[in-house]
């Protein structure tokens, strides 16, 4: 059952027993590992045996995998089999493939961790869904480089990708976490540049304002695996590394012109909540296009699981349908 709660706004309220479980499961576990892990060069590169972990794990069945680069960013490419790589068009696609379409994926993880392929099963999921290339990029991280040099990866990554697409192309720019707030970066600068903008953004769980306040919630709702304290440690870390960061550190600060139809899920209680529903009523004040989801019971960047869960499953068809909906696919 939903609610709304607003025009832009669907709370889903009811939680299926496996992500009741999960969200607990993490807030005994994760929330306390979280909360003294050391954020400095040594713990950092600690948590790179989590990408490590899933590079081992077999690919999705249904679509090919490609090692790619755009831009001179190494990048991984995963279309449907039903997709051939090196065509373009309704030749290359069947009946219900969006074949003028394509997707630049950015991962989440704090600009510190994680990569392609802790998000191959999402990726792939959007891939076979729309019947579209989905482009996940690997983008450098902290502590190698500042948020400066991040940004500046994926941004070379699109306009590499808007380079190489036909003009009639539309990009979509999904990211969950901190990569939804490189998503939305790329929305400010395409648009700041004159560069072919996104047709569509995708935000997980989105980080929206690099320095905003924090604050735990009550404890019935709080966010299940990021304690406040820790989220604050890794913004002084993205303050503390120099670099020159283009446009706006907020998004709410930025003209909600630059953005195009816009899809956000969140966590109802995460620590990113605050922000992203405020980003959306500043989008939908503006008269964009945008659309809120809000699940009660579900931790951090959810639809990254995948099937793992029915609503991580369902947030992926939402997108889906969003897209398809937008784009008129």
């Amino acid at each position: 059952m939903t609610t709304r709660a607003s025009d832009a706004v669907t709370t889903h309220r009811d939680a299926s027993p496996q992500s009741r479980a999960l969200y607990w499961a993490a807030r005994a576990t994760l929330r306390q590992v979280y909360r003294v892990w050391p954020l400095t060069d040594a713990g950092i590169r600690g948590l790179a045996a989590v990408e490590r972990g899933f590079t081992r794990l077999p690919h999705p069945a249904g679509v090919n995998v490609d090692q790619t680069t755009l831009g001179g960013v190494p990048a991984v490419t995963i279309a449907p089999e039903s997709i051939h790589p090196e065509l373009a068009g309704p030749e290359a696609a069947g009946p219900d493939a969006m074949a003028d379409v394509a997707v630049l994926y950015l991962h989440g993880g704090a600009f510190v961790f994680c990569g392609p392929s802790t998000h191959r099963r999402l990726c792939s999921s959007l891939a076979t869904g729309l019947g579209a290339p989905v482009h996940s990029v690997k983008y450098r991280k902290l502590p190698e480089v500042d948020i400066g040099a991040v940004v500046d990866d994926v941004y070379r990554a699109y306009r590499a990708l808007s380079a190489q697409l036909p003009a009639e192309h539309r990009i979509v720019v999904a990211g969950d976490s901190a990569g939804g707030f490189l998503a939305a970066k790329l929305c400010e600068l395409a648009a700041r540049d004159g560069t072919r903008r996104p047709a569509a953004l995708v935000g997980y769980s989105p980080l929206v304002d690099l320095d905003g306040d924090l604050s735990d919630g009550s404890w019935f709702t709080r966010d299940a695996y990021q304690p406040a304290s820790t989220v604050r440690r890794a913004q002084q870390l993205w303050a503390s590394r120099p670099h020159q960061l283009p446009g706006c550190r907020s998004m709410l600060d930025c003209d909600p012109a630059v953005f195009p139809p816009t899809l956000i899920t969140l966590a109802a209680g995460e620590l990113v909540e605050t922000a992203a529903l405020a980003l959306t009523e500043r989008l939908h004040a503006a008269g964009r296009t945008v659309g809120t989801h809000r699940w009660h019971t579900a931790v951090h960047a959810f639809p990254v699981l995948d099937a793992l869960t029915p609503e991580s499953k369902r947030a992926g068809e939402l997108t889906v349908e969003f897209l398809r909906r937008v784009l008129g696919g």
